[in-house]
């Protein structure tokens, strides 16, 4: 045991509920003094009621000079690892407290809890025993252990922190001790890498983010089920609509953040489909859910915009103009969700509280944008956008994470930029594409079969023909003024020439690809360090997983090494 935090106080001034929560919280050993000295009443063949138990503490207290607490506490922690941290629930006399004091081997921390006015305290002891089963007819004077006021004056002066419970709750209360233990998670740690897109989406980010995901200890994911991710691994393609994209490869917890708009009996698929356990995802209880009415109120724009019409916008609409109790659902609200929310308040909490204890651990977190730069709702071509801020801090802002956190920032671009195909209706747009060309002009400038690329690029989401055109440096250049990204990554590589679905690395990549690359690091001023070659084709057999070359001069570590590949590894061996 090298650290133990004493908590003193008077009864109901929030003792158990303090330990409760470093248990919970933090991983602390509860050690609880009422269950010492009942376990000792019981080894003597004494009473077991309160009274008889508080006189029982007064006699070990006199047998031992008020030793006896640190030797029962020691001897019930010393099966545990030495850095186990304990709390005691509670000390009750400042000699007691002197006895931890004078262990040198030990950080003693002391807690004490207060409350100035007694009246209060009589009603919290009141309210809690009208909850119990049981008849108790003891008096709160009767029923608080610290008797001597003496007592009182010394835990006063001794404490590390002394707090008043009646400004307080639980939550203020754990904050502010937890401060003075060193648990919080500075602000100064760097662990997030983000993956978004530099165009107008379908840039390949799910199958970066996928080819990525194995090194980190969170994925998150942002947007909504309006973008599909599809990815090629060693499983196979699958296309992810709402879950971070690899999911189903890695053992990696998954967080969905209040900023998401989810469409439940899809996400459920998807989850079943990923296998995906709620011990590994936790869905904030905040995030909106997509009703029937919103996919119904976006019929308009699939005509108008060739929205996706899944609902995500509108949701998000509803959200903003639905500020009154029960005038949306929200994931807290869904019975389905609650093994990935929890049923009840704090839920499973938030996805701060989940990201303030990945910081703490030293985690590894990837986060996931959607959709492209250039459909952003405010730096975008109105009103050819989508419902959200596509761009880096619009992501951190809906999954919750400040800038500060934030190590690398990974901006995904294709040679050939793409929008999805214009609406039936004749005149309307899906929106601009400077240097317009069809996908066979594409085909044939990179000796591709001009049919086979015509037939792959369709949506994730709607399965409609895309638009592409030549590559938009202005709209670049402006994606890497609003992202200021770190590392580009480059995809569609054999857009620019077939032959780069052979490379396995840089040199291999022919010379106008060379070129490209360069001049991509120059506009951005930022080095292209993953080039994805080529994309799984219906006719790939066997399956060739060595699609992306990595020129990456930095790693990413998983704390927790990712258990279900080393199975599957070695069940294939």
């Amino acid at each position: 045991m090298s650290q133990v935090v004493l908590i003193s106080g008077h009864i109901c001034t929030g003792k158990t509920d303090l330990a409760k929560r470093l248990q919970r919280d933090f991983g602390y050993h509860v050690v609880r003094t009422s269950d010492l000295i009942r376990a000792e009443a019981e080894k003597r063949g004494l009473n077991t009621d309160r009274l008889s138990l508080q006189a029982l503490g007064d006699r070990l207290d006199a047998e031992t000079g008020h030793k006896w607490l640190l030797d029962s506490v020691l001897t019930q922690t010393s099966g545990l690892p030495f850095e186990q941290p304990v709390v005691v629930d509670n000390v009750r006399t400042w000699r007691q407290l002197e006895c931890f004091r004078q262990r040198q081997s030990i950080e003693v921390v002391h807690v004490h809890l207060y409350v100035l006015d007694r009246t209060i305290l009589e009603g919290r002891f009141n309210r809690r025993n009208e909850k119990r089963d049981t008849q108790n007819t003891e008096t709160y004077s009767e029923a608080d252990l610290i008797k001597n006021e003496e007592d009182i004056q010394k835990f006063k002066l001794d404490a590390d922190v002394r707090i008043n419970t009646n400004r307080t709750d639980g939550d203020d209360t754990l904050v502010r001790v937890a401060a003075r233990l060193g648990l919080l998670a500075p602000s100064t740690s760097r662990c997030v890498d983000v993956v978004i897109g530099g165009g107008y989406g379908s840039e390949g980010k799910g199958h970066v983010a996928a080819y990525l995901a194995k090194d980190y200890d969170v994925l998150i994911r942002v947007g909504g089920p309006n973008a599909g991710h599809t990815v090629s691994s060693g499983s196979g393609v699958y296309t992810y609509h709402q879950l971070p994209s690899g999911a189903r490869d890695t053992t990696a917890k998954l967080l969905l953040g209040p900023g998401m708009t989810i469409r439940v009996d899809d996400l459920l698929s998807e989850i079943k489909e990923c296998g995906v356990t709620h011990e590994r995802l936790f869905i904030d209880p905040q995030a909106m859910i997509v009703e029937d009415e919103d996919i119904e109120s976006e019929k308009g724009l699939k005509e108008k915009i060739a929205s996706t019409g899944r609902g995500s916008g509108a949701a998000a609409a509803r959200r903003i103009l639905g500020r009154k109790p029960g005038a949306i659902r929200l994931a807290r609200d869904i019975e389905a969700l609650k093994p990935y929310v929890g049923d009840r308040e704090p839920y499973r909490g938030s996805i701060v509280a989940n990201l303030e204890k990945a910081y703490r651990d030293g985690c590894s977190i990837l986060l996931e944008g959607t959709q492209g730069s250039g459909l952003s709702l405010y730096h975008g071509p109105h009103p050819y956008v989508t419902s959200r801020d596509t761009n880096v801090a619009g992501c951190l802002a809906e999954a919750g994470i400040s800038p500060a956190r934030v190590r690398r920032i990974l901006m995904v671009v294709r040679p050939t930029p793409i929008r999805v195909g214009n609406p039936d209706k004749e005149g309307e747009t899906s929106g601009p594409l400077k240097h317009e060309v069809t996908f066979a002009e594409v085909a044939r400038e990179a000796r591709l079969d001009p049919d086979e690329v015509t037939r792959q690029e369709i949506t994730s989401t709607t399965k409609r023909p895309r638009r592409v055109g030549w590559f938009e440096w202005d709209q670049y250049r402006k994606a890497c003024i609003l992202n200021a990204p770190t590392d580009i990554v480059l995809t569609f590589a054999d857009y620019i020439d077939g032959s780069n679905q052979d490379a396995r690395r840089f040199e291999q990549l022919t010379e106008n690809t060379i070129k490209f690359v360069e001049e991509l690091e120059r506009v951005s001023q930022a080095p292209v360090s993953l080039i994805n070659t080529r994309f799984m084709r219906d006719d790939d057999s066997p399956v060739d997983l060595r699609s992306i070359i990595d020129r990456r001069n930095w790693t990413t570590k998983r704390m927790v090494p990712n258990l279900g590949e080393t199975v599957r590894r070695n069940s294939e061996a």
